[in-house]
C-alpha cells in the first residue's frame, strides 16, 4: 500500500488551511479603499495615514457577502420562519428578561410611548435578549458590503457605504476601537442590532452612566429601542396588528407586499374582511398580509404602528414575528401577575 510521506501531508494540511482562510477572508479593493480614505480625509478630518494603516487590517468576508445575497427572510418559508422565533424557550425567557428589566422598560413605554411588551419582542427576535450578537468584526462587514455588494447593486452599495462613514465617526465620537466591536453578518451591533446610522441618531444613554451602551446595558438598549420607534412614528393609542376573518375570496389587489398601511380599514371591511381582535378608538390607515398558513392562506390586517416595526426591519415576515412574539409574551406576562 502507497504512504504518503509525512511531510507532504503536512503540507497538504497547511495549503488547506491557507486556501480556507482566503476564501473566508480575501482583500478589499485597493482603489475602493483608497477612494474612501480621500473622501474621509476631505469631507470628516480624519488622518489619512491612520485611516490607511487602519484599512490594512481589515478583510474582505465572503460569508457577509453571501448571506446578503440570500438572507434567512427569502430562503425561509413564513411557517420555518415563524418556528424559529415563536418557541417556548424565546417566549419564556421574554417574561424573564421583562421582570429583570421592569422599571426601564415601564420608564420607556411613559416617555417613549412603546409598549414594554413591543420592545421585549424586537430584542428577543434580535438577538435572543443579547445572547446572540453577532461575531463578525463591524469593519469587516461594513467594508465588505460597501465595496464588494452582491450582484453590483447600486443603492445596498451606496447605503453601506454610508454605514461605513457613520461607523467611523462614532467610533470616533464614542472613543471606540473600530477593530474590537462585533455584531451581525451585515454590521448590526448589540442587543438590539443597530446599523451606525441609527446608532448615532437614536441610542440613548437611559441609565445616565455616561455611556450608550448597547452591548450589555439592557438599560440603554431598551431606551434606545423605544426611542427608535418613537422616532419612527409610534402612536401611542393604536393597535399594532390582528387577525383577519374573511367572508369571500379576498382580492389580490387588497394583499399589501409592502411596510405601509395604505389601505382604508373600511374598504377592507365592504370586501368581507374583518378584524378579529377589538380594540378600543378609531383606526382608519391599514394593510392587508396574506402568509401562507399550515391549511392554506392566514390573513392579517397590520396598522400604523405595524408599519412602524417594518421601519426596524422592512421585511414582512420579520414584522409579523416581532409582533406575534409580543403578544405571547405579553399573553404570558398577564398570566403570571
Amino acid at each position: 500500500m502507497f504512504k504518503m510521506p509525512i511531510l507532504l501531508i503536512w503540507w497538504l494540511f497547511t495549503l488547506s488551511l491557507v486556501y480556507c482562510v482566503n476564501v473566508a477572508a480575501a482583500s478589499l479593493d485597493s482603489d475602493s479603499v483608497d477612494d474612501f480614505v480621500t473622501f474621509m480625509a476631505t469631507h470628516h478630518d480624519f488622518n489619512e495615514q491612520e485611516l490607511k494603516l487602519l484599512f490594512s487590517q481589515v478583510s474582505r468576508l465572503e460569508k457577509t457577502t453571501k448571506s446578503l445575497k440570500n438572507p434567512a427572510e427569502k430562503r425561509k418559508t413564513w411557517l420555518q420562519y415563524r418556528d424559529i422565533f415563536l418557541d417556548e424557550a424565546r417566549i419564556s425567557n421574554g417574561v424573564k428578561f421583562w421582570r429583570a428589566n421592569e422599571e426601564a422598560l415601564e420608564k420607556a413605554e411613559k416617555l417613549y410611548g412603546v409598549p414594554a411588551h413591543i420592545i421585549v419582542g424586537i430584542i428577543g427576535v434580535e438577538t435572543r435578549y443579547g445572547k446572540i450578537q453577532g461575531k463578525h468584526r463591524v469593519l469587516d462587514t461594513l467594508a465588505t458590503a460597501a465595496f464588494h455588494y452582491p450582484g453590483g447593486n447600486k443603492r445596498r452599495t451606496k447605503l453601506f457605504y454610508d454605514y461605513l462613514v457613520q461607523y467611523l465617526i462614532l467610533c470616533r465620537e464614542e472613543s471606540f476601537d473600530p477593530l474590537s466591536l462585533t455584531g451581525s453578518y451585515a454590521g448590526a451591533m448589540g442587543m438590539v442590532q443597530f446599523m451606525p446610522t441609527p446608532f448615532r441618531n437614536v441610542a440613548v444613554d437611559f441609565d445616565g452612566d455616561g455611556k450608550k451602551d448597547i452591548w450589555e446595558n439592557a438599560s440603554d438598549a431598551i431606551g434606545s429601542v423605544a426611542n427608535y420607534l418613537n422616532d419612527r412614528g409610534w402612536l401611542r393609542t393604536e393597535p399594532v396588528f390582528s387577525r383577519a376573518t374573511t367572508s369571500s375570496p379576498v382580492r389580490e389587489s387588497l394583499v399589501s407586499t409592502g411596510i405601509k398601511a395604505n389601505l382604508d380599514l373600511a374598504l377592507l371591511k365592504s370586501e368581507g374582511i374583518e378584524p378579529a381582535s377589538l380594540f378600543s378608538g378609531t383606526v382608519t390607515d391599514a394593510a392587508l398580509y396574506e402568509l401562507e398558513g399550515q391549511a392554506g392562506p392566514e390573513y392579517w390586517i397590520g396598522y400604523r404602528n405595524f408599519s412602524t416595526i417594518g421601519k426596524y426591519n422592512p421585511r414582512i415576515k420579520y414584522m409579523m414575528v416581532v409582533a406575534q412574539l409580543s403578544e405571547e409574551i405579553l399573553t404570558r406576562w398577564h398570566s403570571m401577575h
